[in-house]
């Protein structure tokens, strides 16, 4: 098998197909691998910061590490986590905080008004866990994945909570039905931007759910960075026989007889294919350009790839602080991913200005401190802080607040002006943050994209996830929720597909499983 890109998802997929004895080389444009995973002194020495990605919930806690996780921790991965998953953080001092702890995460919820309407939501959402959890992890398109689907469609028509609901209905409908308190609807709400849908947004329902019911069991972090997480891959593939090439940039897929028989690099050297291509890429690219002279594809499908939809960007800020922050709530200082803001109204307002091309005027930010949960992360005494907005405009246009000249681009100066924004919206939550920056590196949605050409504008190659691009939808409609592509032998994994972005290698464990199974589709 060869593979375009050295994500995360495609070196999940070669550990399987290499553990079982298949020839796997993985092609990787960039110096090192990882894709969008990776660890780096960004700031200062000894300040090591999670470039891009930085929580893996869904991997940890998941099939992936269940079945690779033994190698994984004999070549150097560790998972650790503090008693706090989640929360929020309103600047009038208000807090909400999702413990890992059933007990402490009750006396909360008791706390906040809402012990009743969660166990209402866990007991409406329990029937269709057991097909949803693991529909995740599957194919679309896969005889399983239909029977299960068959299964929660079926089922959900006589209960409290129809998982046609899920599919259909928003985020904000859900939370703010059955929530009353802002710190709890603030604590889940805003991460629907992480998994790249807004508020309002179709099949929000859907994924409110998955965050309400995995978050409680933790999120954790790989001890030393993400990018112990890629060295751990890395180390599996090789010591199965699994080759990674770095520098290798895949100029073109090679067709066939009808089906993909290879590729070729921007450099002349060709890799053959005996059973299958794999690419990590986003769709425009895919059909665009590595299928630019490939036979047979139908005008749709390259047509649908071409109007993929990228319709968010994300801002992240790396801080090397001198010491510990510290929330006016001391359990936020615990870890876990914090939701920092000023309530649901202006959650809905910077939704809303993104996308109308402004900078919101008071952007909704998610705090991570790696440090208060892995100490070796920064210097003794000292932090590594992540803030993230992952509800901007991709081309700017114009301000919210009418501080900022912006004229359709990301500029250093625009970015750095937003970062000041950013700052001193998070030093209303955090006392004496400003004083604390001992360093600042930071990353516009156009650094992103010029990261890696093979993603998507500003996002990755993630897009947006919504119903019309979601679900069995993603990553169009010519692919049906699968990873076979309109051309046989070709697959297409990644954040672009089925689940959609985030570190969860659940599109590199199925399309692994489809290839070491007798069913392949198309």
């Amino acid at each position: 098998m060869v593979f375009v890109g050295a994500g995360h998802n495609a070196l999940v997929a070669a550990a399987y197909l290499a553990r079982a004895g298949r020839s796997v080389a993985l092609l990787e444009r960039a110096t090192e691998p990882g894709g969008f995973v990776r660890t780096e002194e960004l700031t200062l020495p000894g300040f090591l910061h999670d470039t891009y990605s930085a929580l893996h919930p869904l991997l940890a806690n998941g099939p992936v590490f269940a079945e690779l996780g033994g190698e994984l921790s004999e070549l150097g991965l560790r998972y650790v986590q503090g008693g706090v998953s989640t929360g929020a953080s309103l600047p009038d001092g208000r807090s909400a905080v999702i413990a890992t702890d059933p007990g402490e995460l009750a006396a909360e919820l008791d706390r906040l008004g809402e012990g009743e309407a969660w166990n209402g939501l866990l007991a409406d959402l329990a029937p269709h866990l057991d097909s949803l959890l693991p529909l995740l992890g599957m194919e679309l398109t896969t005889p399983a994945a239909t029977s299960l689907l068959d299964t929660l469609y079926a089922d959900g028509t006589m209960s409290a909570l129809p998982f046609q609901e899920l599919v259909a209905g928003s985020a904000y409908d859900l939370i703010t039905d059955r929530f009353r308190s802002e710190e709890l609807r603030s604590a889940f709400l805003p991460w629907l931007s992480h998994v790249g849908l807004g508020p309002h947004d179709a099949a929000g329902a859907l994924w409110a759910s998955v965050f309400a019911a995995t978050l409680t069991a933790g999120n954790p972090v790989p001890e030393g960075g993400s990018g112990r997480l890629v060295a751990a891959l890395v180390a599996l593939v090789e010591r199965h026989g699994g080759v990674v090439v770095t520098g290798a940039e895949v100029d073109e897929i090679l067709v066939g007889e009808g089906r993909a028989t290879g590729v070729r690099t921007t450099d002349g050297a060709t890799y053959t294919a005996a059973q299958a291509v794999v690419a990590t890429t986003a769709p425009g690219r895919l059909y665009g350009r590595l299928l630019r002279d490939a036979p047979g594809i139908p005008v749709g499908v390259r047509s649908q790839a071409a109007r993929f939809r990228y319709r968010r960007g994300c801002f992240q800020i790396n801080l090397a602080l001198s010491g510990k922050p510290h929330f006016g709530d001391p359990r936020l200082d615990l870890g876990g991913a914090v939701n920092l803001g000023r309530g649901i109204a202006e959650l809905i307002t910077s939704a809303r200005q993104a996308e109308d091309g402004l900078l919101p005027a008071h952007p909704s930010i998610s705090w991570h401190e790696p440090s208060a949960v892995d100490p070796g992360r920064a210097p003794a005494g000292s932090a590594v802080v992540r803030l993230q907005v992952m509800d901007l405009p991709l081309h700017p246009v114009g301000d919210a607040a009418h501080d900022i000249t912006v004229e359709g681009e990301w500029t250093h100066a625009v970015a750095e002006r937003f970062a000041d924004r950013v700052i001193a919206e998070a030093a209303q939550h955090v006392a004496g943050l400003e004083e604390m920056i001992l360093a600042r590196h930071l990353l516009s949605p156009a650094d992103i994209a010029a990261a890696n050409p093979n993603a998507g504008p500003g996002d990755g190659n993630a897009g947006h996830n919504a119903l019309s691009q979601g679900f069995t939808q993603r990553p169009m409609a010519a692919h049906r929720g699968g990873y076979a592509t309109a051309v046989p032998g070709l697959y297409l994994i990644g954040a672009a597909t089925w689940p959609g972005p985030g570190v969860t290698g659940a599109s590199g464990r199925a399309v692994a499983r489809t290839l070491l199974s007798p069913y392949r589709p198309r």
